[in-house]
């Protein structure tokens, strides 16, 4: 049993130590004529192996509708932009990474593309990768409102936890 006294030390090792452990993605989208947002989720899904010097992964994937924007009309834009009622998911498959660099295939709105992608290890349970996305690659189309829009490079991170 867990003393009063030490049960505040308990619960924060606890929740940080689960929160070092998630898989996190970042969408990082630059908008046209000023401004930018994020859309963010801590469920990206699918295991990272390490054996020896290489990474690899079989898929890595996000359910549209867990990226958040933190504005609701914009996450349903956001969404529908995505076509996330057809294409639900945004997967990567046969993901290999050394040296930092590697290649996988992206597939988003239903159209995959190969996709290069840099990474640093962050400490020995996880990796952080950076790659930039094209929407207009995926047959996405272009997304305005009220004259302002989102520029055809879109910066992705994704922080994974590695077997």
């Amino acid at each position: 049993m867990i003393s009063k006294t030490y049960f505040p030390l308990f619960l924060f090792i606890t929740l940080f130590s689960s929160l070092s452990n998630a898989s996190d993605l970042s969408v990082h989208m630059t908008l046209s004529p000023a401004g930018s947002f994020d859309a963010k989720t801590a469920k990206l899904r699918g295991d990272v192996v390490k054996s020896g010097d290489k990474y690899t992964a079989d898929s890595l994937w996000v359910k549209i509708e867990d990226l958040k924007t933190g504005i609701d009309l914009r996450d349903d834009h956001f969404h529908k932009h995505l076509n996330f009622e057809k294409f639900p998911k945004i997967s990567m498959t046969n993901i290999v990474a050394q040296s930092g660099k590697g290649s996988a295939m992206l597939t988003i709105n239903g159209v995959p593309n190969k996709q290069d992608f840099t990474y640093k290890q962050i400490n020995d349970k996880k990796i952080e990768a950076h790659f930039n996305v094209k929407p207009s690659a995926y047959k996405l189309k272009e997304a305005k409102y009220l004259e302002i829009g989102v520029d055809d490079d879109v910066e992705v991170t994704a922080s994974m936890d590695v077997k």
